[in-house]
């Protein structure tokens, strides 16, 4: 007998696809406590809370171990009791962010070429993120920053290859999910989901910015399936000028090509039980699904994450998780699930630092720049 495929969310927690249900329902419960534990931590004497979905706790950095007894002895945390950890620190979340807003005056003042940094609760610390190939032009920020004590952690350049593989024909009704491919006459990208205009009758795909020809434009992207390259369905040209600060543009699916049927879902293809999951709304954890890696999940390491770009240039408020990315996933679906084959929609993937280290913008960054708002299986 084959045992069938476990699904990347039981990969993460390392459990069995009969779990992931018990799991949610766990993640549910933490989630909850740790956004009514927050209210009563004061910021001079405690760290950030998290959660462990795995070990079942609510870890709470604690740098005043006497603050613990008024926790714990607070009405609406009772329910809680049982799953609190205070895991002792040494920085509090008032010194981490004071030290993070003079990291980002430094990054200004050095003109730091792409770094991407933020307060990470599971490290205690702030973390800054570079490239090697930058180390010798970021030395005067590297010493600088120095004095607030943030953890530096240097990853090469990933070179990615495009092996040639010959052009098939597609099929009619070719559903369009979140997660598959993207591509103009130069770059590779990721569908991340279906949106309409809130103030007229169109539909758009939400992708990354970033994969136009050239800044501005309007490029064509055509449809491309996993594992296969690019075919020439027509999906549409990208909307210049959707905003001008954070990395997500708009295709105009007005003359998309009639092979092509939208459809409120991601890709999932590499699950024989769910090969499409279903956009609900509300959620904790988070997964992508993109073009090269298809469906991963990862840890959420921090909230708030600002990428600095250089020239004065930076998105800030994105979220760093650990699940993998390479190059063409960028704009694919960002989501966390409900029930095994329902999720909720959280963003798109934005960058990836190291593959392991992906950047994540919001969902409600998208809707309140973009002026759209998802198509979702509950409003199609």
């Amino acid at each position: 007998m084959v045992q069938a495929r476990e699904e990347p969310l039981a990969e993460l927690w390392g459990i069995r696809n009969q779990d992931i249900p018990l799991y949610l329902e766990r993640e549910k419960f933490l989630a909850s406590g740790d956004g009514i534990i927050k209210q009563f931590l004061p910021n001079s004497s405690f760290g950030r809370s998290y959660i462990d979905v795995i070990k079942n706790e609510i870890i709470i950095n604690t740098v005043n171990q006497s603050m613990i007894p008024y926790i714990r002895n607070e009405s609406q945390i009772q329910p809680y009791l049982d799953v609190l950890s205070f895991k002792p620190v040494t920085k509090s979340l008032e010194t981490l962010q004071t030290s993070l807003d003079q990291i980002f005056d430094l990054a200004n003042v050095n003109d730091v070429d792409e770094a991407i940094f933020g307060l990470f609760p599971e490290e205690n610390n702030n973390i800054i993120y570079m490239y090697e190939e930058s180390k010798e032009i970021n030395q005067a920020f590297i010493n600088a920053v120095e004095q607030y004590g943030p953890k530096i952690i240097f990853h090469p350049r990933e070179i990615s290859l495009n092996t040639e593989i010959s052009i098939n024909k597609r099929n009619l009704d070719i559903l369009l999910l979140g997660g598959d491919g993207l591509f103009n006459q130069v770059k590779r990208r990721s569908i991340g989901f279906l949106a309409k205009a809130k103030n007229e009758t169109k539909n758009y795909i939400v992708t990354v910015e970033h994969c136009r020809k050239e800044s501005g434009d309007d490029t064509e992207f055509f449809y491309g399936a996993w594992n296969k390259p690019r075919t020439n369905e027509l999906v549409g040209p990208m909307l210049s000028d959707v905003n001008e600060h954070y990395d997500f543009g708009l295709i105009d699916l007005s003359n998309m090509s009639k092979s092509l049927k939208t459809l409120p879902a991601i890709r999932n293809a590499d699950s024989e039980q769910f090969p499409e999951l279903y956009i609900n709304d509300d959620g904790v954890h988070l997964c992508k699904s993109g073009y090269t890696t298809h469906v991963t999940c990862g840890f959420v390491k921090a909230f708030d994450v600002i990428y600095y770009a250089g020239d004065g240039e930076f998105d800030s408020g994105l979220i760093m998780t650990s699940m993998d990315g390479q190059d063409g996933d960028s704009g694919g679906t960002v989501f966390a699930y409900s029930n095994l084959n329902t999720v909720i929609l959280n963003g798109i993937l934005v960058y990836a630092i190291g593959n392991i280290n992906t950047m994540i913008l919001p969902l409600n960054m998208i809707i309140e720049h973009g002026n759209v708002e998802p198509i979702t299986a509950s409003n199609i």
